[in-house]
C-alpha cells in the first residue's frame, strides 16, 4: 500500500497535467456514448434470443458495471495513474471486503445462477419457500414478487437458490382438484351424476381430454369424501375453479345430496339388565 501511495505521488507530481486531465475527460465522454451502443447491442442480443425482460436487465446492469469499470480505469491511466499497483491493491482490498460483504457477493452470485437457469420470467406468478407473488423484477441482490393484494416482497437471490421453487405459470394446461364430502346416505352414482352435470355447465374452459374425473376417495369419519379433477388452460384456472365449486353446490341442492361437515353421532342404548337390578 505504501509503494502505491509514493508511486501515484510520484506519478502525480512527474505526469500530471491539465492538458492530460481534459483528455481523460474527453475519452470518458467518448466511453459513455460507445457505452449506449454497446448496452443497446446487448440489449437487442438478448431480445433476439426471446431472453425474458427481467434476465435481459440484469445482463445489461451488468455489462453497465463492467463498462464503467474499463472507461475508469482508461482514464486513470491517462491521467497517470499507476494501474498495475492500483490493480493490485484493488484486487487486495477487493478479497478483504469480500469476507465481510459475503451475503452481498451470495446474492450477486446467486443472481446470475437464476439467470442461467431460469426457474422463473417476468410476470410469472410462484411460490418461493412460502412467499408467493408475480415475479416483478431480478435485481443484484433481490427477486422482486408482487402479491395479488398489491404487496411487494423482496427475496435475496441465495434464499431463492436455497429453497424450493413452484412456478404455476411456467406450463400452458393445469388441472383443478376440488375435495367435496358428502352424506353416507347419499348413493355414490347420485353424486357423480350431479358432477357430471356441472362438467357439462362449465362448458368449454374445461378439457374433453384428459376428460374430466370424479371419483370416491375416501370414507371420513363424518363423511364419504369424493375428489374432482379436470384439466384447463392455466390463464382460466381460478375462473374454473369457482364455477365448478358453485355449480357442484347447485346440482347436489337439487338433487337432495347433502354436503356435510364434521359431526358425531351419539346412539342411546337400552341397558338390558337395568329392570333386573331395580326389581333386586
Amino acid at each position: 500500500m505504501a509503494d502505491f501511495i509514493k508511486k501515484f505521488l510520484d506519478y502525480k507530481n512527474d505526469n500530471f497535467t491539465v492538458s492530460k486531465l481534459i483528455w481523460a475527460l474527453f475519452i470518458f465522454g467518448v466511453c459513455l456514448i460507445a457505452m449506449k451502443f454497446v448496452l443497446r447491442f446487448v440489449r437487442r442480443s438478448c431480445q433476439r434470443g426471446k431472453l425474458d425482460d427481467s434476465y435481459t436487465g440484469y445482463i445489461v446492469t451488468v455489462a453497465k458495471i463492467a463498462l464503467y469499470f474499463v472507461a475508469i480505469i482508461i482514464c486513470l491511466d491517462i491521467v497517470g495513474v499507476p494501474i498495475s499497483s492500483f490493480l493490485a491493491v484493488l484486487s487486495v482490498a477487493g478479497l478483504a471486503l469480500s469476507l465481510s460483504v459475503q451475503d452481498l457477493l451470495s446474492n450477486l452470485i446467486s443472481g446470475f445462477v437464476i439467470v442461467v437457469t431460469k426457474p422463473f420470467g417476468s410476470d410469472d406468478y410462484v411460490e418461493i419457500a412460502d412467499k408467493s407473488g408475480r415475479v416483478a423484477a431480478i435485481g443484484f441482490m433481490h427477486t422482486t414478487l408482487l402479491t395479488p393484494d398489491n404487496k411487494t416482497i423482496y427475496i435475496p437471490n441465495h434464499e431463492i437458490c436455497a429453497t424450493h421453487i413452484v412456478n404455476y405459470t411456467r406450463e400452458p394446461t393445469r388441472r383443478v382438484d376440488i375435495k367435496i364430502g358428502v352424506s353416507y346416505d347419499n348413493n355414490a352414482e347420485e353424486v357423480k351424476n350431479a358432477v357430471q352435470r356441472a362438467f357439462r355447465d362449465v362448458g368449454d374452459m374445461i378439457y374433453k381430454d384428459p376428460a374430466p374425473f370424479v371419483g370416491l376417495n375416501e370414507y371420513g369419519a363424518s363423511s364419504v369424501n369424493y375428489v374432482i379433477r379436470v384439466w384447463c388452460d392455466n390463464g382460466n384456472y381460478w375462473d374454473v375453479y369457482y364455477k365448478l365449486n358453485e355449480l357442484i353446490r347447485e346440482k347436489f341442492n337439487e338433487d337432495g345430496i347433502e354436503i356435510t361437515y364434521d359431526h358425531i353421532n351419539v346412539h342411546m342404548i337400552d341397558d338390558k339388565n337395568k329392570g333386573d337390578r331395580n326389581a333386586k
